[in-house]
């Protein structure tokens, strides 16, 4: 398993080109990219402009450039879109509607039913309309989210809103390509096969290949050299307690309690009878 912190020799991802890439990404996504850049050259993927190139021309697709609503998979489907993504289970919008009614939250149980009982979904559970498509890969199924957290060790399967926060986004975009296995794919010069391998399918095919002869020719001016490792924040410092007060000096010291007034008159009393005995 790779050390998704290591550091190593790489193309040098600068603020001004991952701004060129994702023009319209969010910038913590563009310093999180800047930042991390030794979790890419732990699974080899700035080794080389091809295999960058091929690698965000993917994500740039699935997450048009970082711009999705939450980096989260929409699934609001009409029934008519729902057809046409899934055209040998639906003939037509009647079809889905005939499957999955239009009540509120249809769509959650037609994603419950396509994705059920396949990429590591339990059948009969939410797990299709759980782990829908999210961060920069888009990660799909059970299956997915269990591969980046090993990978990444943050637990995503519990907690899969974490694969959409913004700082982690290299770690698990450099993660989904070391699962798939993709550098082989750019290394061969086969875009189609990592498309395939990435997405299940061609899906948006034109779109990727637009996005990587932009990109590529974005990286022929990227400078290669030393990637450092991922920052690693210190742990806070603990606070100190608070030191005990210094003694008072005597001068300050609180002045001895002085006789009760009628105490005084009491023994004075005492001393008359005892005369007048």
């Amino acid at each position: 398993m790779p050390n998704l912190d290591s550091g190593g020799a790489g193309v040098r991802l600068t603020p001004a080109l991952l701004r060129s890439i994702f023009p319209k990404a969010p910038a913590t996504i563009i310093d999180a990219f800047a930042e991390k850049q030794g979790v890419l050259s732990a699974v080899g993927v700035n080794q080389t402009r091809q295999r960058l190139a091929y690698f965000f021309a993917n994500i740039h697709h699935e997450t048009a450039g970082f711009t999705i609503r939450g980096l989260i998979e929409n699934i609001n489907y009409t029934a008519s879109r729902m057809a046409q993504v899934w055209p040998n289970r639906f003939k037509n919008a009647a079809a889905v509607q005939a499957k999955y009614g239009t009540a509120s939250g249809w769509q959650r149980k037609a994603f419950d039913d396509i994705y059920g009982n396949r990429m590591g979904n339990r059948p009969g559970t939410n797990d299709g309309s759980t782990y829908i498509g999210r961060g920069g890969p888009q990660i799909t199924g059970r299956d997915g989210y269990e591969q980046i957290s090993k990978r990444i060790g943050i637990d995503l399967v519990s907690a899969p809103d974490l694969a959409s926060r913004h700082d982690l986004q290299p770690d698990i975009c450099a993660a989904f390509w070391d699962w798939k296995g993709l550098n082989r794919f750019a290394d061969n010069g086969d875009f189609r096969g990592c498309v395939k391998l990435w997405n299940g399918g061609t899906n948006g095919l034109a779109d990727r290949q637009s996005q990587l002869a932009r990109i590529t020719k974005i990286l022929q001016g990227a400078e290669w050299g030393e990637i450092a490792a991922a920052p690693v924040k210190p742990p806070p410092k603990p606070v100190p307690d608070p030191a005990p007060p210094d003694p008072a000096p005597a001068s300050q010291s609180a002045p001895t309690p002085q006789a009760s007034v009628w105490a005084a008159f009491f023994l004075a009393i005492i001393a008359i009878f005892r005369r007048a005995k």
